[in-house]
């Protein structure tokens, strides 16, 4: 393993490319996006949690165990969830949500360490807000890498910040109009194994490709707690994106589900930050579930959605012919 004192490193020269969005207003159907989606909310899962407060109006901030707080976005669809991890000499900051509010004023807001921004992946709703940031490590996956350079035009982005998919006034000088995701140049390429010391703090890098070929997870072995990105999050499991590879996301889950005795919780990129970790070997058997062509589902415009306890998964029906 290589352990790393996160600092500005090589800067890293990402050819831009243009980006696939998730799903936007435009795309999304009542098979991914029920109606009024928002009348389910609060979920049930934050009733435990610590509120440390609403910041921008925009971010609800939750306190978890040891020293690692939670930044949600409850007024978008996507729900996306940041997790601001504090060592004794740094602090990381694992993604960056969508980029409607300013992440970065929460995060002075709640610690005066330097931070580091560490990606879980490509996808837009967590790279939103890494260009506030000075240190940014992503890992070293060249299509991932040509993605968060590019960024998301206004043409894609806006669909993010219009119709339902939010039900609460947008932070002020955010419009769809002229709403875009800036791409960024990561300081620093990560790989996998890596242990980034945050002093008195380590998270380990596992790369878990599958929802996307530059995924990764976080491990923090001593506080026993996996930060997932969107590898699992309690709700529907995008498995349908192009850049989706079944096999590898079993494989990578099965990785994961080895290291169980390693941890005791997920936290989750969307929905809700605390998941009991027992959740994830299920992940792999529902997987395989889908491929023998079993499981219930529910289909519309060539996607399936499966339903299993704790978690749904989506995907193309004709990743399974």
């Amino acid at each position: 393993m290589r352990r790393l004192a996160l600092t500005l490193g090589i800067v890293c020269a990402a050819i831009a490319c243009e980006p696939t969005g998730e799903t936007t207003t435009e795309e999304a159907s009542s098979l991914i996006q029920s109606e009024k989606w928002w009348n389910s909310l609060p979920r049930p899962g934050y009733a435990s949690l610590e509120k440390v407060g609403v910041f921008g109006a925009w971010f609800e901030v939750y306190q978890l165990p040891d020293g690692t707080l939670a930044i949600y976005e409850p007024y978008q669809f996507q729900e996306a969830i940041s997790y601001l991890v504090l060592g004794s000499e740094r602090a990381a900051l694992i993604d960056t949500g969508n980029g409607i509010g300013d992440i970065a004023a929460v995060v002075s807001e709640l610690t005066d360490l330097p931070v580091t921004v560490l990606l879980t992946h490509e996808h837009p709703d967590h790279f939103g807000g890494a260009h506030a940031f000075d240190v940014v490590a992503v890992f070293d996956e060249p299509s991932a890498l040509e993605r968060i350079s590019a960024g998301v035009p206004n043409e894609r982005a806006r669909g993010s910040v219009s119709g339902d998919q939010v039900w609460k006034p947008l932070p002020s000088g955010v419009d769809a109009e002229s709403f875009t995701v800036p791409g960024v140049e990561p300081t620093q390429l990560l790989a996998d194994g890596d242990v980034i010391d945050l002093g008195g703090r380590t998270l380990e890098v596992l790369h878990t490709p599958g929802h996307s070929a530059g995924s990764v997870c976080y491990l923090d072995r001593e506080h026993r707690v996996l930060f997932t990105g969107d590898h699992f999050y309690p709700g529907p499991l995008y498995a349908f994106g192009s850049g989706v590879d079944i096999d590898a996301y079993i494989a990578s889950n099965d990785r994961i589900a080895a290291l169980v005795g390693e941890y005791d919780h997920v936290a989750s990129g969307h929905n809700e930050p605390w998941v009991e970790a027992r959740v994830i070997p299920s992940v792999s058997d529902a997987f395989r579930t889908i491929l023998d062509g079993g499981g219930e589902f529910s289909e519309r415009d060539e996607r399936r959605r499966y339903r299993f306890d704790g978690f749904d998964i989506i995907v193309r029906k004709d990743l399974l012919e």
